[in-house]
């Protein structure tokens, strides 16, 4: 089926690894299916679900406004993170708070979480914390340490990026070429007209001058106010100008700032070991320096479709445009149901009518999951259930991702409700691409993820609709796979082994678009750009069993935040975690 993909994958696991060998993020990677979760169910199970919680190492950020979550044409979900100092480093304080705090709920002789189900799940939670505890990365032993703040941000953001392969990108951007390439927009928007007329008149046209000065940084989410539109007159004046190159850069990085507000006002360890902005000029020399976690999510989405310019028929979405995340009714952000195919995972909603982020909802066991398929996905030979996310039309409007993937984005996000709330979820029109410099290289490329899966349902309604059948791993086709979901005709071409997009179009989600099901700025980018596949990040989780499902203590779960020893404790969400602890568990 897809063997050739995996061969080396599957070679390098014919010695399983035991838990007591976990020494790296590599072996506990090597334990869990190449796509998609699988267990096999016992008497602690309901209906054959477990609730879960987040094993894994992403970062939290307590930041709103630095936290990006974008799904575009592709079917795949991208969430960036710009990283604070601060950030940083409370990061390995957080994991060994997250270690400690696992151990004791799930310990004694009533613990709060019964990780020792009758059934067979894979123990991740023994394995996270054999990393945490792992003489690999060190983490015990530097936050025992009497570190400096440099040191610490230093050691921590190395740890980061050791945690999470090819997802913490060190960004390096010559501004003067980003501004460079805006030039360009800016001449082909104005077409001849003077900027007061076109930035005052038209608010698409500001939306679109704006968002492209450092293209996939900057997200205009309010009306930009009088200073706003002033500054970016003066700047595409001075663009279209031929006067020095100094003056030009020092005012687009003006507006660069103004546009951005408290997003990069950040601060960074620079090359001589000392502490500075993420935006300097030196001269006519202005640059955007810090580091950045991203992470690429496939995403299943409304059962319907739609056509773009050439007539490709592709997936479409229900929900496009500017959202921020709801907390409904006694269900807070992380909005746990009662319906076991949601897995008790958090429901992640932006839209009233209850449209949002949620695990893959489709279940395949027993018969429709294979011996082959489950070889192929290197799951356990006795796991007879697997959940995996399809690219693709299979909801009723909401937004799906693995399991794996709804806990990291939960848990990538503050802790507060009021918090999680201010967070906004961009979603591009169906037919827009993510077109975003990921590494900060200078050179833009279309957003994607190394994820081949399709299937169907049973049925349309009832719980068939829950249950999977004809699971197609694509790997081996590629090319086929990727023209079904992006389209056929005039969209990419494939070069090797890679794929390249021609004048792909970009959405813009604004205020303009708030809540409204649609996003009205849209732009063609001219030229071509290749396809950037993220590794697929599996899926990291522990199973786990309670006799009643308690939905505030699996939230809870979701919520654990610890931070550095002179972090300000209300600000980085411990305080808020540490009294939600008290309130549901007692003790300190």
């Amino acid at each position: 089926m897809f063997f050739s993909l995996l061969k080396k994958f599957l070679l390098a696991n014919i010695f399983i690894v035991s838990a007591a060998q976990i020494q790296t993020v590599q072996d506990y990677t090597k334990q869990l299916p190449f796509w998609g979760t699988s267990w096999n169910p016992g008497n602690d199970a309901t209906e054959s679900y477990y609730p879960s919680f987040y094993v894994g190492f992403a970062p939290r950020s307590e930041y709103p406004s630095r936290i990006h979550i974008r799904t575009a044409r592709g079917n795949q979900t991208r969430v960036s993170v710009i990283l604070d100092e601060q950030t940083i480093k409370d990061y390995m304080y957080d994991l060994v708070y997250r270690d400690n705090f696992y151990k004791e709920a799930t310990s004694g002789s009533r613990p709060a979480v019964n990780v020792n189900v009758k059934g067979d799940v894979i123990p991740q939670m023994d394995f996270f914390s054999q990393i945490v505890n792992s003489s690999q990365y060190d983490i015990q032993n530097s936050v025992q340490s009497n570190l400096s703040a440099e040191q610490l941000y230093k050691k921590s953001l190395e740890t980061m990026i050791a945690l999470n392969s090819n997802r913490v990108f060190m960004i390096d951007l010559d501004l003067n070429k980003e501004y460079a390439r805006w030039q360009t927009v800016v001449a082909d928007l104005l077409q001849g007209r003077s900027p007061e007329s076109v930035f005052t008149a038209d608010a698409v046209e500001t939306i679109i001058a704006l968002n492209s000065l450092v293209w996939g940084r900057v997200n205009i989410t309010e009306q930009p106010n009088s200073a706003l539109l002033a500054k970016l007159q003066a700047t595409a004046t001075q663009a279209l100008a031929s006067n020095s190159s100094e003056q030009f850069a020092q005012q687009a990085t003006e507006l660069f700032a103004m546009a951005t507000g408290e997003k990069y006002q950040i601060k960074i360890i620079d090359q001589n070991g000392k502490w500075a902005p993420a935006i300097s000029c030196v001269q006519e020399s202005c640059s955007l320096n810090y580091p950045e976690f991203t992470a690429i999510y496939p995403t299943g989405s409304f059962k319907g479709s739609t056509n773009d310019n050439f007539g490709n028929d592709i997936p479409k979405f229900a929900t496009p445009g500017l959202w921020t995340f709801l907390a409904h009714s006694g269900r807070n952000v992380d909005n746990i149901r009662d319906e076991p195919f949601y897995g008790w995972a958090p429901k992640m909603d932006f839209e009233e009518i209850h449209n949002g982020f949620h695990n893959p909802a489709v279940r395949f066991n027993g018969s429709n999951f294979s011996k082959a398929t489950r070889e192929a996905l290197s799951a356990p030979e006795d796991h007879t259930q697997l959940w995996a996310v399809k690219r693709g039309g299979v909801s009723s409007g909401c937004l799906r991702l693995s399991l794996g993937h709804v806990w990291e984005m939960r848990h990538v996000m503050p802790v507060e409700n009021e918090k999680m709330k201010q967070v906004y979820f961009f979603g591009n029109n169906s037919t827009d691409f993510d077109l975003y410099d990921i590494n900060g290289d200078g050179e833009l490329e279309v957003m994607g993820v190394e994820y081949q899966i399709t299937y169907d349902t049973k049925g349309s309604s009832g719980l068939d609709k829950r249950e999977g059948e004809d699971l197609l791993l694509s790997a081996d086709s590629r090319e086929a796979y990727y023209k079904g979901l992006y389209g056929s005709k005039n969209v990419f071409e494939k070069r090797g082994d890679s794929f390249v997009f021609n004048n792909p179009e970009i959405s813009f989600p604004s205020h303009l678009d708030y809540k409204k099901k649609i996003t009205k700025t849209s732009y063609t980018m001219q030229g071509q750009f290749p396809l950037y596949e993220q590794v697929y990040e599996q899926d990291k989780v522990q199973f786990y069993a309670v006799n009643n499902i308690d939905k505030i203590r699996i939230r809870l779960m979701g919520r654990v935040r610890g931070c550095a020893p002179d972090s300000d404790k209300n600000a980085c969400g411990e305080s808020a975690f540490a009294q939600e602890k008290k309130s549901i568990l007692g003790g300190n």
